[in-house]
C-alpha cells in the first residue's frame, strides 16, 4: 500500500517539476511545425502563410522549455538560470507579438489586394465592352485608347427600334407597299395630319390600334446606353469615369493594349489584348498580371474568374 501511494507522489511530483516545461515545449514545438509546413507549401508566386517571426518565437518557446527542465535547473547557477529564462520568456512573447502583428498586416493587405484586383476587373471589362462594340461596328478592334474614347461618346452604335406589330389581315409585305411602315422621324407629321397627338398616335402603334407600324435604325453612343448613371445602377455596377478608365488603379499608369491579326479557319480574325502593366503585389513576388484578350488565339476572355 505504501509503494502505490509512494508511485502515487512520485507521478504528480514529476508531472508539478515537468509540466511547465512540457506546456512550453509543446507550444514551440506547433509554432516551429507551422512555420515549417507553410514553408514547404509556399510557392515562387505566393508568399508564405506564416511570418518568419513565427520561427523565432517557436525556437524562443523551446529553449525556455529545456531551461525549465529540472535537470537543467541542477547544471547552471540559480542566477544565470533566471537571466536566461527572462531571455527566452521575453523573447518568445516579443516574436508572438511580432507575428501576431504581422498576420494583421497580411490580412489587411490581402483585403487591399482583393479591393484593388476588383476595380482592375471592372475597368478591364467595361474596356473589352467598349471594344466588342467598337468592332462590331468598325470591323476590328483598336490599339489606340484615344479612339476607344471617341467611339465611346459619339452616336455610332445601331439601335434597332420596331413599334407595332404583323399580322395575318396586314403581313409584313403589304404594309411595306401600302406606306404603313414609317420610321420614328415620320410620326409627328403623320400625327399632325390626323389631326392627333405624337403621343397618342405612338400609343395607338404601340398597342396596334393602328395600321402603322415604326421600323427604323436610331443612332445612340456606347456610353448613353452601357456607362450612364443610370445604366450602371440597374445593372448593380460601380460608376464609369472616363478619366480614368483606362489606366491601372496600381499605379495609375495606361493599360497596355496591342492588336493583331491571326488566322483561324482560314479567315483573318482580328485579335487584341490589354492588361495591366502594373499589378498589385509585394516587389519580391511574382505577380499575376491581370488581362483580357489573346494575341495567338481570338478570343476576348480575361484571366480572372469570369
Amino acid at each position: 500500500m505504501n509503494d502505490s501511494n509512494d508511485q502515487y507522489r512520485n507521478l504528480l511530483f514529476l508531472l508539478r517539476t515537468h509540466s511547465f516545461s512540457a506546456i512550453l515545449l509543446l507550444a514551440g514545438f506547433v509554432w516551429t511545425i507551422a512555420y515549417i509546413r507553410s514553408v514547404l507549401a509556399s510557392t515562387d508566386t505566393a508568399d508564405l502563410s506564416q511570418p518568419t517571426e513565427m520561427l523565432f518565437a517557436g525556437l524562443a518557446l523551446i529553449f525556455s522549455a529545456v531551461l525549465t527542465m529540472p535537470v537543467v535547473l541542477d547544471r547552471i547557477p540559480q542566477s544565470a538560470y533566471r537571466a536566461l529564462l527572462v531571455v527566452g520568456i521575453g523573447s518568445a512573447s516579443y516574436f508572438f507579438i511580432a507575428s501576431t502583428n504581422s498576420v494583421l498586416d497580411e490580412e489587411q493587405y490581402l483585403r487591399d489586394q482583393t479591393a484593388m484586383n476588383a476595380v482592375t476587373i471592372q475597368r478591364l471589362t467595361d474596356i473589352r465592352d467598349a471594344q466588342l462594340a467598337y468592332k462590331e461596328v468598325n470591323g476590328a478592334f483598336t490599339d489606340n485608347f484615344d479612339t476607344l474614347y471617341a467611339f465611346i461618346n459619339a452616336p455610332l452604335v445601331p439601335l434597332n427600334f420596331s413599334i407595332g406589330s404583323f399580322h395575318d389581315t396586314l403581313p409584313e409585305a403589304m404594309s411595306y407597299e401600302m406606306g404603313f411602315v414609317i420610321k420614328r422621324s415620320d410620326v409627328p407629321g403623320i400625327a399632325a395630319e390626323m389631326g392627333w397627338a405624337e403621343q397618342d398616335l405612338m400609343d395607338s402603334i404601340t398597342a396596334d390600334a393602328v395600321a402603322f407600324k415604326v421600323r427604323d435604325t436610331l443612332y445612340t453612343s456606347f456610353y448613353a446606353e452601357n456607362f450612364t448613371p443610370e445604366k450602371r445602377a440597374d445593372k448593380k455596377l460601380s460608376p464609369v469615369n472616363l478619366d480614368s478608365l483606362t489606366f491601372s488603379p496600381t499605379s495609375g499608369e495606361r493599360f497596355m493594349i496591342d492588336t493583331t491579326y491571326v488566322n483561324q479557319s482560314g479567315m483573318r480574325v482580328c485579335c487584341i489584348k490589354v492588361q495591366d502593366p502594373t499589378p498589385f503585389g509585394r516587389s519580391n513576388v511574382k505577380k499575376d498580371t491581370l488581362r483580357f484578350g489573346s494575341l495567338v488565339e481570338a478570343h476576348t476572355d480575361g484571366n480572372w474568374r469570369q
